[in-house]
């Protein structure tokens, strides 16, 4: 039975649907109302045929995934969900009886089990070479328990498979998990660091970029802390920058610091020298040879760094290097003067320059058409292979 509705529910999303909200695309209310009304029929035929009703309506939002609808009727259907979701957990909690000091004790042991069970997906990760801070991260945000437990467990106290102190266990191991790991999660790089240092000490070595390459980028006039589409944008221009030998000069004299074990990939196959590591640590750019640096770019704005800010990282290159340029980056004007008044060299506002000459292509367009400018675009990009295209 549950074969039929999947196949019967997927051939009615492929064959009927699409003619339906083809019909109904013109008003937006419409297509919600259709893909809720389709959401209830699943719901209802699951129930009429013996199966649940959460089970009918998760095969009607996994048919309606690949509708090009689906996004605006996600972002429509988020105001019911949560009233929903609300009646759901109110309607729980009233039926949930005051936990014994026993339930209480194995739902805090469970939620201790459930964060470090977490940990198994380290060695794994450490195992694909991806490095201790990317093994890590993953796991301290996997350590909650799913609300879809709860929707099985109370299924299976409907059905008289589990006892009613069972669901009280799995709802209380579900409130402490996610309280914890909101924590968890916000401070993820703390733990991080803590986690990292901890794995050093008992013998695991992280991928720091091949260290016996480390005597040949120790003293690079150059270094990108960090990298990212700025950053990859911003080396193809060295790239190809005058001609090709003065070009080749220039980038050799660059080095990446970065902990993303695919772009480090990606800048080798280019002879880009880098280093892995990460760029909140201090001892990460004294090791990678920052004091010799006369240049020091963190091209990276703070919306995007984690664990450390571009004033930080301006501060830990003045320390170590303090004879070195630094230029940093922001998106916010008001940042921009208070990292000039804090010493930065230069401070990098990308969306200044990309409206400057986004402005002087409008101009361009709007006197003499777009086809030119079209043309020559389409061509640029198809030529400009970046390492983070």
């Amino acid at each position: 039975r549950g074969a039929l509705l999947v196949v019967g529910g997927f051939a009615v999303a492929k064959y009927v649907l699409p003619h339906l909200f083809r019909m109904v695309a013109k008003a937006p209310e419409l297509v919600l109302v259709s893909a809720l009304a389709w959401c209830f029929f699943l719901a209802g035929a699951a129930s009429l045929i013996g199966l649940s009703r959460e089970m009918g309506a998760l095969i009607a939002g996994v048919s309606l995934s690949t509708f090009p609808y689906n996004l605006d009727v996600v972002a429509k259907a988020v105001s019911i969900r949560d009233f929903f979701v609300t009646l759901f957990f109110v309607a729980l909690g009233m039926q949930i009886q005051i936990p014994s000091l026993g339930a209480l004790e194995i739902a805090l042991a469970a939620s201790v089990f459930v964060i470090a069970s977490r940990l198994v997906v380290v060695p794994i990760l450490y195992a694909l070479r991806l490095g201790l801070r990317t093994s890590i991260i993953p796991a301290i945000n996997l350590a909650q328990v799913s609300e879809f437990s709860i929707v099985i467990a109370s299924l299976g106290v409907t059905l008289g498979q589990i006892r009613q102190d069972v669901l009280t266990i799995v709802i209380v191991t579900f409130a402490v998990t996610s309280v914890v790991s909101t924590y968890m999660i916000n401070f993820s790089h703390p733990i991080q660091k803590v986690l990292t240092s901890m794995f050093k000490t008992l013998g695991l070595k992280d991928l720091d970029a091949a260290r016996e390459e480390d005597a040949e980028v120790m003293h690079q006039p150059v270094i990108f802390l960090g990298f990212f589409r700025d950053t990859s944008s911003i080396l193809y221009e060295f790239e190809h920058e005058g001609t090709a030998e003065e070009a080749r000069a220039f980038v050799e004299k660059i080095l990446v610091i970065d902990f993303n074990p695919a772009v480090l990939h990606e800048l080798r196959k280019k002879n880009i020298k880098c280093v892995y590591g990460d760029i909140a640590h201090s001892d990460t750019l004294r090791h990678a040879g920052v004091e010799h640096a006369k240049l020091v770019v963190s091209s990276i704005t703070d919306d995007v760094l984690r664990g450390t800010s571009n004033l930080r990282l301006m501060h830990i290159a003045n320390m170590h290097a303090p004879n070195a340029r630094v230029v940093l980056t922001t998106e916010h004007i008001p940042q921009a003067l208070r990292f000039y008044e804090e010493g930065a060299d230069f401070v990098f506002i990308p969306r200044l320059y990309s409206a400057a000459a986004c402005a002087r292509i409008l101009r361009k367009g709007l006197a003499g058409g777009f086809e030119e400018i079209r043309s020559q675009a389409i061509d640029h990009l198809s030529q400009r292979q970046e390492v983070l295209a």
